[in-house]
């Protein structure tokens, strides 16, 4: 009886051969492989299909359209509550029929990390002190919301936003903005 043990273990699966270790790696390693495959496709066309950030705009006509760098007083909705308000922002990149700004504010934001000081007596000649810009999020505003421009970011401050952000002109080549 003690001589089957061990040939019974083998068969009802508690000891695994050797085959099926081979098996089941060959198994994992094409799962792997698909997946890698899968992720590639996804982000290819997830690339594809979303314009990119150009240096330059694509025709003359967007040059006269306010340009990242430049700061301007817009129309912005409150995060907390309904409701608008006049305030300076930062353009990061232009669109086609707006652009994506970063907030800009004169309360002092020194305690939060992505709120960095910015320059304001350069494009607001009323300002005693200087102001905060917001790193974190930006904010899509159509042109309509643009209320006037004020001046541009100094070069010290622009080059800590293009760490942080993609800068530039979106569109998609010989697309609907390429006119």
């Amino acid at each position: 009886m003690m001589g089957t043990l061990p040939y019974a273990m083998a068969i009802s699966g508690t000891a695994p051969s050797a085959l099926t270790m081979i098996l089941g790696l060959i198994v994992f390693v094409g799962g792997l492989a698909l997946l890698t495959q899968l992720i590639r496709y996804i982000a290819e066309r997830r690339a594809a299909t979303r314009p990119a950030v150009h240096l330059e705009p694509p025709n003359a006509s967007w040059r006269s359209r306010v340009h990242p760098g430049q700061i301007c007083w817009a129309s912005l909705q409150f995060a907390d509550r309904p409701g608008w308000k006049d305030r300076p922002c930062l353009v990061i990149r232009t669109h086609e029929q707006g652009v994506e700004v970063l907030k800009i504010t004169s309360k002092n934001k020194s305690h939060r990390y992505e709120c960095i000081q910015i320059p304001t007596r350069s494009w607001d000649k009323r300002a005693r002190e200087d102001s905060w810009l917001d790193l974190g999020e930006s904010y899509f505003i159509w042109d309509q919301a643009i209320r006037r421009v004020a001046g541009s970011c100094d070069a010290a401050t622009w080059h800590q936003v293009m760490r942080r952000h993609r800068t530039g002109y979106v569109y998609i080549a010989n697309g609907a903005g390429d006119k």
